[in-house]
This record gives structure tokens, C-alpha cells and sequence, in this order.
């Protein structure tokens, strides 16, 4: 059989992606299924979680505050060089500003190989979920997957009215049409041999810090 070259392969799964049918609507109630149920804080669930899964949460108020708690971060990281994908977050110019100002290399977020390069991501998300600590991040347009996924630090920044309560909110509020890809981020990369030693940051960050912006 011959060989299909890359763009034929890539060409046949945009059509088929293009024909997938309706979307499955949700059952009518949740609430059998829930978890976290209404009358919890998901901000409070989801910091509490983010810690327990091996995470670093920050709770801060303000945008200054939050300029602030991330150059103390890079700091601490020693990072020398970070990407800072051009995609919406919270005081996402004044970071750069201030990373620029403490002599931070900023790598182009649109160069395949910067993630592999820089030494701490600093993203925005999607939406978080307090049940599982969880944090979504997507492709697309000005938002780079690899900040987070490839980086051996990342800073996730996380809005609190971002935060639902439960997965079945996260799916209730899937984008429509859906992303090309889309990540849950529970917990900073880890791996175990074959003793069950767990051996954290092998394929991605071993150290993730969350800042809820308050």
C-alpha cells in the first residue's frame, strides 16, 4: 500500500472532524451524580484540592497582587527564560513588563521548540473545576498547550469565577463548536517504575504553581 504523505492524513481527519454529528445534550438532572454539590465554595474546594494533588495554590486579590506573586515565583524558580503565550489572561501585559524588568528572557510563544527551552509557562485557562483540582486548557488562536504541558515549571493563573463546582459544570459548559484540543490538568507530571516509586516532572512540569485571582 503506498504511503499517504502528511497532508493528505492531516486533510482526511479535518473532514472527518467536520461531520461528527450533534452534540449529545446532558441529562436533565445532575444533581444524582454530583459531587461537589451547590452549597460548597468551589474556591475553597479547589484550592484545598490543588494543594492535595501536589500543586502550589495561591489565592491573591487583585491584578497587582498577581504581578507581584509571579515575579516572586519566576524568582524562586531561578528561571532565567519563560514563555507567555499570547493568549487573554489576567495583567498579562504587566507580567511581561515585569519579567522583561527582572532581565527574563521571554521566548516567541509561537516557535515549536520555545517550550522545551524555557524554564517556567505562564498561562491563562479555560475554566478550572474544583471536584478533581483540575484546570483546562486548550489549543487555537493565541493559546499554546506546550507553556503548560512542555515547560519544567508552570504557572497556571486562574480566574475564581472560573472555577465550577464539578465536571458535569465543565461539560455543561463545553465551547461549541469544541476546540481542536482540549487538556485537563490535575496534577504536575509524574511516573512510576516498576516498584510504584513515583518519580514526578519526567514527561512535563514538576512543579506547578495556581494563582486564583480573587
Amino acid at each position: 500500500m503506498p504511503s499517504e504523505s502528511q497532508s493528505a492524513f492531516f486533510s482526511r481527519i479535518t473532514a472527518a472532524l467536520a461531520h461528527r454529528g450533534p452534540t449529545v445534550d446532558l441529562p436533565e438532572d445532575l444533581e444524582i451524580a454530583r459531587v461537589v454539590n451547590g452549597g460548597d465554595n468551589p474556591v475553597e474546594v479547589f484550592v484545598r484540592r490543588v494543594e492535595q494533588s501536589g500543586m502550589h495554590p495561591h489565592r491573591v486579590r487583585g491584578e497587582a497582587a498577581l504581578v507581584e506573586k509571579v515575579l516572586e515565583l519566576t524568582t524562586q524558580l531561578s528561571a532565567r527564560s519563560a514563555i507567555v503565550p499570547n493568549e487573554e489572561m489576567p495583567a498579562r501585559e504587566e507580567i511581561v513588563a515585569g519579567l522583561r524588568a527582572c532581565g527574563i528572557d521571554l521566548l516567541n510563544p509561537d516557535d515549536p521548540d520555545a517550550a522545551f527551552t524555557a524554564d517556567v509557562g505562564i498561562t491563562g485557562v479555560r475554566m478550572a473545576v474544583a471536584e478533581t483540582a483540575s484546570m483546562s486548557v486548550v489549543s487555537g488562536e493565541g493559546h499554546r498547550r506546550l507553556a503548560s504541558l512542555a515547560v519544567p515549571a508552570h504557572i497556571a493563573i486562574v480566574r475564581a469565577e472560573q472555577i465550577v463546582p464539578d465536571l458535569l459544570d465543565w461539560g455543561r459548559a463545553a465551547a461549541t463548536p469544541p476546540p481542536a484540543n482540549e487538556v485537563l490538568i490535575s496534577a504536575m507530571s509524574k511516573t512510576a517504575d516498576i516498584e510504584g516509586i513515583l518519580v514526578p516532572g519526567v514527561h512535563g512540569p514538576g512543579i506547578v504553581h495556581v494563582l486564583v485571582l480573587e
